[in-house]
């Protein structure tokens, strides 16, 4: 039994000495409240944030992919879905820079080359100074550099439908939508803290 908890049990053996029970209450209390399990906490939390998302799933299979998430706090939670957003970027971008080694269509290069850039500003810019603005609570700056990393998938798709002919490759479009549901939920998330 754990030692609080016999505290307790003696106390009220005490033959009713209500005063010396009283007097020890708020002390037990403090030392109950801090064996709580913090997990719970941190997955309650997770959770909660997460709701308030458009892609809540997406939200809680990536914070929960990452151990720090469990004992973050609500700022905690949204660094480390930028960090997600940072790496998911570096990912993007060496894809289409590897699409665009790979194409010999003119057209096609022309389009994978605007998809590279914007996928290079958010992944180089965007995203880090993001992480950089929330670490110093500059909140305001965080959200304009993830709003702005938010338009690049759009952007990509936009140019190829201006070239006609030229169609999006899967791997492409599936990398673009991904890219738009996880920053929209950082997003989402950095409006949430104020």
């Amino acid at each position: 039994m754990p030692s609080h908890i016999r505290t307790f049990n003696f106390l009220l053996a005490e033959g009713g000495k209500t005063m010396n029970f009283l007097a020890w209450l708020p002390l037990f209390l403090l030392v109950n409240f801090l064996h709580q399990p913090t997990t719970l906490v941190g997955a309650d939390l997770i959770q909660e944030t997460c709701q308030k998302t458009r892609y809540p799933a997406l939200c809680v299979k990536t914070l929960k992919s990452n151990p720090r998430s469990s004992t973050a706090d609500a700022k905690g939670l949204v660094h480390i879905m930028l960090e997600a957003n940072l790496a998911n970027s570096k990912h993007t971008l060496a894809t289409v820079s590897k699409l665009l080694e790979e194409s010999s269509d003119k057209a096609l290069k022309k389009c994978l080359g605007v998809c590279a850039e914007e996928y290079d500003t958010a992944a180089n810019d965007d995203f880090p100074t993001a992480i950089q603005s929330l670490e110093i609570n500059d909140l305001g700056t965080a959200k304009i550099h993830v709003s702005a990393a938010f338009d690049a998938p759009g952007n990509c798709r936009d140019t190829f439908s201006e070239v006609p002919g030229v169609q999006a490759p899967p791997d492409l479009t599936k990398l673009n939508d991904y890219f738009e549901q996880l920053s929209v939920t950082a997003l989402i998330m950095l409006n949430n803290l104020g």
